[in-house]
């Protein structure tokens, strides 16, 4: 009886592993067979030229805040540096600051 119990159970066990690797194999061939590795690819070029585009939008707006940032602190340095009387907040003036002296 033992041996008849211990067979079936190893029979058994064997059948499972076998089903067990069937499926794993099949489903790594499916996963590599020429269409999955093309969808693979196109999906990835696909997140990676979207991961670009967010990247040039972030660099454009960086560029517009410092050009931004830029012209407010030259604007602010013209008020602080020019003689009285000029105006410096006219469109396409450009004022050489006063020279310091030492």
């Amino acid at each position: 009886m033992k041996r008849i119990f211990w067979g079936s159970l190893g029979y058994a066990a064997g059948l499972g592993t076998s089903v067990y690797v069937q499926r794993r194999v099949r489903a790594a061939v499916e996963h590599y067979t020429p269409e999955q590795i093309r969808a693979d690819v196109q999906e990835k070029s696909r997140q990676a030229a979207g991961r670009a585009k967010d990247v040039v939008i972030d660099l454009r707006e960086a560029a517009a805040d410092g050009v931004a940032t830029m012209r407010a602190r030259e604007d602010e340095l013209r008020r602080e540096f020019a003689p009285d009387g000029d105006d410096t907040d006219s469109p396409g003036h450009h004022h050489r600051p006063a020279r310091i002296r030492h």
